[in-house]
């Protein structure tokens, strides 16, 4: 197993602490299941995280390492077994009783005094939402979450595998920026001023792919994943153009808050 000072080394480049408080949690799991003789789960993961976690998976070799729920999900939680077992670790749920938006529905769960961590993936649909939560606050989930914002709704806790996968409704537009800098293809889409880019990234407020931008001046490509806080996520599409004046006219994509 990893000792102590080899833990610290697993973590040492990532600059968030949340982020290493819950994969210092993680770096536990594998020894506790194996000691234990028992199966033992995270919390939700973003991709980057589940990305850093899988690369661990070899110095555990006692156990088995996987991703709950199954499907391509994007917040799963790591689950450690020293045996085969069917237990499951993550509950969901379905909602009807409007059109809400991932952010109402979030903010609804989070006002019940439930951790972030605790909730897995959000697909609202024209009638409701599909919800993801860890097993262990399912009960509580099904008693007590009875509206979103002022709104009533109904209930019903469902099979995780028979949650249909969504399409995320991507609104795509253009913008012509003077390179393809993070703070320039940032300021372009979110109208914000140089110096607000450069608050946000030295705050921590913008991740691309999942993980903090460090620097405004880093290059970003086709396919990345953009998040600013307090705007919403940008993805960046294919094809760019090179306009004759030597700027570049990029696709991109924002998310659709419902």
């Amino acid at each position: 197993m990893v000792k102590s000072l080899r833990k610290d080394e697993l973590l040492r480049h990532i600059r968030e602490p949340e982020k290493i408080t819950r994969l210092r949690h993680v770096l536990d799991l594998p020894e506790i299941s194996s000691r234990n003789y028992r199966a033992t789960a995270g919390d939700f993961l973003d991709p980057y995280e589940q990305s850093l976690v899988a690369s661990w998976a070899g110095h555990f070799p006692d156990v088995k390492m996987t991703f709950e729920p199954a499907g391509n999900w994007e917040r799963k939680i790591p689950v450690y077994k020293p045996f085969p077992v069917e237990e499951e670790f993550v509950a969901a749920f379905y909602l009807e009783g409007g059109d809400f938006d991932h952010r109402q529905i979030l903010g609804s769960l989070l006002g019940m005094g439930i951790e972030r961590d605790k909730i897995g993936d959000i697909a609202p649909t024209d009638e409701g939402a599909y919800v993801f939560v860890k097993k262990e606050i399912a009960n509580f989930i099904a008693v007590n979450f009875r509206k979103v914002g002022s709104a009533p709704i109904s209930l019903k806790e469902i099979p995780t595998a028979s949650v249909p996968e969504i399409e995320e409704d991507w609104i795509v537009s253009a913008a012509v920026v003077s390179s393809m800098r993070l703070d320039a293809v940032v300021r372009a889409v979110t109208h914000k001023s140089r110096d607000e880019v450069k608050g946000l990234v030295a705050k921590g407020l913008v991740k691309v792919n999942f993980k903090r931008a460090e620097k405004t001046h880093d290059t970003v490509e086709p396919g990345d994943l953009i998040s600013v806080r307090g705007f919403g996520r940008i993805k960046i599409l294919e094809p760019l153009y090179e306009t004759k004046k030597g700027k570049v006219r990029v696709q991109y994509g924002t998310l659709n808050s419902r």
